[in-house]
């Protein structure tokens, strides 16, 4: 079944919806060459679902997306005021990003790692210094997906910056982002407002 992507949706949403996996709904399109940035209007296969397609893991609700140690780390999306910012052409020269994958990227044992996994480039190639925090996930464990990212310095207005997220940043089941992205960074491009 064919699917017309809508603003504000990822891939794992999509999935859920229609009650397959996210693996499933990515070998379905092989035509993305990054499953984690899709665009509304973009139109996407469904597969069918059925028992062996069931999104989550046999005992677990739907807040807990995956199962340790049996699939790769997706990135799941970056909004900004609730915005998506993928493309974006109005993003605040003061933004706090919200970053969502689908597994635990915070957790103590990884978060070392993970903390310097993100890099933003101006459209000069000059390097802006960011602050990356998380609420830990024995605060609030309905929060282990999400990591927050704010430029130390407000963002040059009307300028093009490139945010790269490596392949190396980990989920505390072991597997990396590359595993997802074939050893490639995910890079978000967006322009500040102004």
């Amino acid at each position: 079944m064919n699917y017309t992507v809508q603003a504000g949706e990822t891939l794992f949403l999509i999935a859920q919806k229609y009650g397959v996996t996210l693996d499933a709904l990515i070998a379905a399109n092989p035509q993305l060459a990054d499953p984690g940035l899709i665009f509304p209007g973009q139109v996407i296969n469904i597969p069918a679902p059925g028992p062996a397609t069931s999104p989550f893991p046999a005992g677990a609700g739907k807040e807990m997306p995956g199962a340790p140690g049996r699939k790769p780390l997706h990135f799941i999306s970056i909004t900004e005021g609730g915005r998506d910012v993928r493309g974006a052409s109005n993003v605040p020269v003061k933004p706090k990003f919200t970053l969502r994958f689908d597994k635990n990227v915070v957790n103590s044992k990884v978060w070392e790692n993970n903390v310097k996994s993100f890099t933003l480039v101006s459209q000069r190639n000059e390097n802006v210094p960011l602050n990356v925090t998380k609420v830990d996930d024995t605060v609030d464990f309905s929060l282990r997906q999400y990591i927050y990212i704010e430029p130390v310095n407000p963002l040059t207005p009307g300028t093009t910056y490139t945010l790269s997220i490596s392949p190396g940043l980990m989920s505390l089941a072991g597997e990396t982002l590359g595993q997802s992205t074939s050893g490639q960074a995910v890079t978000i491009t967006f322009r500040t407002a102004g």
